[in-house]
């Protein structure tokens, strides 16, 4: 009877809405910072203003970390699930989607900040 309503706890563990929603939300902020990204080159080779130029390195700076953060908590989770869960290879595969988002914000959020500060030049 124990066990019963101990595999009943795990799938419904496995199945919450919870870890469905943010993993939704981090995969927008991912793709959001993806197209911030693709935003900034183009607008070097577009002639965008140098003021537009620094809203998108600020809005991609934030958004980066903010993803990083979350995708480093739903790694922690995907992690522990390849554990207790008997579907593996699904979160096996979360796993390295999170990980490679992970490096892709960091590395993100580093060249945004480098650029930025570059940008702004040398202030008396």
């Amino acid at each position: 009877m124990i066990k019963k309503f101990l595999q009943n706890a795990k799938s419904r563990f496995s199945n919450t809405l919870t870890y469905k929603v943010t993993m939704t939300i981090n995969l927008i902020f991912v793709v959001f910072c993806v197209l911030l990204t693709l935003l900034y080159i183009i607008g070097n080779y577009q002639n965008f203003q140098d003021s537009s130029q620094q809203i998108i390195l600020f809005f991609l700076s934030y958004v980066s970390i903010f993803s990083t953060l979350l995708s480093t908590l739903l790694l922690i989770e995907s992690i522990v699930k390849i554990f207790t869960e008997k579907y593996k290879v699904k979160n096996i595969i979360y796993s390295v989607l999170l990980l490679l988002a992970i490096i892709f914000c960091i590395f993100s959020t580093g060249i945004a900040g480098i650029i930025s500060y570059l940008s702004t030049g040398i202030s008396q």
